[in-house]
């Protein structure tokens, strides 16, 4: 029997790993798929979940320092850069394998290729059955995405009208055109979708490009927009990856009897900016030292384990509510937030700093708030 079984080798369950393992837990670290896998992913690491990590990132993983962004709403656009990085840029299956790799040197096993089917809590453990036989454990952690298995055992009822939609695919691109076009920022066009937006994030030999959806019922043909904007901007045609990603700042159950969810399994992703790297980190590191009290003080009780949710909203569940009353906003009225995003030099470098984590969203909105008539007032004389 293990002491800590976690399932999803993601930064999440990869920094939970590191921590449970470096204080002597025995401890199994369980992926459905070979490492290192493909991960569809934009690939910005922000300062904020660098900061987090406790550990340099080595320069050969950093395909591109990312300084700012481009902003598109219809016939605005706004370039910016902060005069320091925003974040990184990566490659999620050499990052990730990094990640794991930190894991096992502090003495986590890993179980690659291997499918987890059920989780069930007993009295005393827990009872993790896989496409490679039954394990055990005195506690599990969940960090198994957004479909998680381990929040199905915690939490019932569809979580569908909860979560957003991206489609990515990865471009080749020369370098010459990728330093001419791109160099050391994104690019984001709000002015193509309805409740959603498209990115652009250079990397070293290729660009990722992909669709991201907050509210995924309201574009029908989300395959057909995707390759209509591919050939607008005179990319290759590329078959895209589509998958799922939580929108945070709801309340969610993420904790129930030796079970605790991480990351994009808890739901713990910017509901703005689909980010959730960053909130992966944080939320696994708070989960390991809460199952290293647990062990400490012989205590598997609910009331242990509920100091684990207490602690992430202390560190930044603030962050991912106003997230999403940004998000509801910025998507009830697009030509006024977007027109306000992209005329103002000011206002998307304060967004910026958000991205980064160096400022939060309550005060970004803050500073926003009493300028609110200002904007307002300069979009309407500007389409007089």
């Amino acid at each position: 029997m293990y002491d800590v079984l976690i399932i999803g080798a993601g930064p999440a369950g990869t920094t939970a790993a590191k921590h449970t393992a470096e204080k002597g837990l025995d401890t199994l670290l369980i992926e459905k798929q070979k490492l290192p896998r493909k991960k569809p992913c934009a690939g910005l690491v922000s300062q904020r979940a660098l900061n987090s990590l406790e550990f340099e990132i080595p320069k050969h993983l950093i395909k591109r320092y990312c300084y700012g962004t481009r902003i598109k709403y219809k016939n605005h656009v706004l370039e910016s850069k902060l005069d320091r990085p925003v974040g990184i840029l990566v490659s999620r299956d050499e990052f990730d394998y990094y990640l794991s790799q930190q894991a096992t040197k502090k003495g986590a096993e890993i179980l690659d290729n291997t499918s987890v089917n059920s989780v069930n809590a007993e009295n005393d453990y827990v009872a993790v059955n896989t496409t490679k036989g039954l394990f055990k454990a005195r506690i599990v952690i969940g960090a198994d995405g957004v479909n998680s298995i381990c929040a199905r055992y915690v939490r019932s009822g569809s979580e569908t009208n909860r979560n957003a939609f991206s489609l990515i695919s990865e471009v080749p691109a020369s370098i010459e055109y990728i330093n001419n076009k791109y160099l050391d920022i994104t690019e984001v066009d709000f002015g193509r979708v309805k409740n959603g937006y498209f990115w652009t994030f250079p990397k070293d030999n290729h660009i990722s490009v992909g669709l991201g959806l907050f509210d995924n019922s309201s574009e029908s043909k989300p395959l057909k927009t995707y390759y209509d904007y591919i050939k607008d901007q005179y990319f290759d045609y590329l078959k895209p990856r589509g998958h799922f990603i939580p929108i945070g700042g709801y309340k969610r159950d993420v904790h129930s009897d030796r079970v605790i969810l991480v990351g994009d399994a808890a739901g713990f992703v910017d509901a703005f900016l689909g980010e959730g790297i960053s909130y992966a980190i944080m939320s696994g590191k708070i989960a390991a030292n809460t199952v290293i009290e647990a062990f400490e003080e012989n205590d598997f009780s609910e009331d242990k384990f509920s100091t684990y949710l207490t602690r992430c909203e202390d560190v930044f569940g603030n962050n991912l509510k106003y997230s999403l009353i940004f998000s509801k906003f910025f998507y009830s009225f697009p030509n006024i937030f977007a027109t306000m995003l992209t005329s103002s030099e000011l206002m998307l470098n304060k967004a910026l700093l958000v991205v980064k984590g160096e400022s939060e969203y309550k005060q970004f909105i803050s500073w926003l708030l009493p300028r609110f008539p200002y904007y307002i007032l300069k979009i309407l004389k500007a389409n007089v």
